[in-house]
């Protein structure tokens, strides 16, 4: 066989066969229009849901949030109205306890003065027979002695009521040229104006007025120890 006549068959095959395969596009089948609104109207929807679904947890939360609010101002107006009604309480207790302290020292400060109460009305006849026996001696005191005696008998009558003045008494004292009052004066005799002594003025007492001192009222704090007694122009 000629070799020639092979080669030219070998040639018009070669050149026959691609060297490469063709590029295949592929075919997307088209999706009808219907199907494509269907799924915006789904993808809407659930939007729509998902949107609805978090307004209504949101309001949920807020109207949690209102009801705590009502109960923690509802228990702050109870609160309120408890500090108010302790408050109240503690002035109550405070005036009870300022009351208590103050009834008791008024009560000691009695107690005390009704202890020496008796034993002081006691000296008192004491200090009126000192005030006597002073009134007694005639001034100027011309004897040495007596004189002595005198100072002595004072500066007694002096110390005593000194002692009285440690323990709150005193004397009611300036009597004369008062009106009479029944609560610390205790009138002995009354006399009428027209015969009355006058005062150390000259000028003459007035109705109800104190002329004459018997003896001395003396008061023990603010209560009267003895009254005065007291002699007095008849009131008219």
């Amino acid at each position: 066989m000629n070799p020639r006549t092979l080669t030219v068959p070998l040639r018009s095959l070669r050149s026959s066969i691609p060297l490469r395969p063709a590029a295949v596009t592929p075919r997307i089948a088209a999706i009808p229009a219907a199907r494509l609104n269907v799924a915006r109207t789904y993808s809407a929807s659930a939007d729509a849901g998902r949107e609805d679904k978090f307004h209504a947890e949101e309001d949920k939360r807020i109207s949690e949030l209102e009801n705590a609010k009502k109960e923690s101002d509802k228990k702050a107006e109870e609160l309120a109205e408890q500090i108010k009604e302790l408050k109240k309480e503690i002035q109550y207790v405070r005036a009870d306890y300022q009351t208590a302290v103050r009834r008791a020292a008024e009560d000691k400060v009695k107690n005390s003065e009704m202890a020496i109460a008796s034993f002081a009305r006691a000296l008192l006849g004491t200090v009126d027979i000192l005030s006597t026996a002073l009134r007694s001696v005639p001034q100027p005191i011309e004897h040495q002695a007596l004189k002595q005696l005198y100072d002595g008998v004072e500066l007694t009558q002096k110390a005593l009521i000194q002692t009285f003045g440690q323990h709150k008494m005193k004397r009611i004292e300036n009597l004369q040229g008062q009106q009479f009052d029944p609560n610390y004066h205790e009138a002995e005799f009354m006399i009428p104006k027209e015969v009355a002594p006058k005062r150390a003025d000259g000028e003459p007492h007035g109705p109800g007025e104190i002329m004459q001192v018997n003896s001395e009222g003396w008061l023990i704090g603010d209560r009267v120890l003895r009254p005065a007694k007291v002699g007095v122009v008849q009131p008219e």
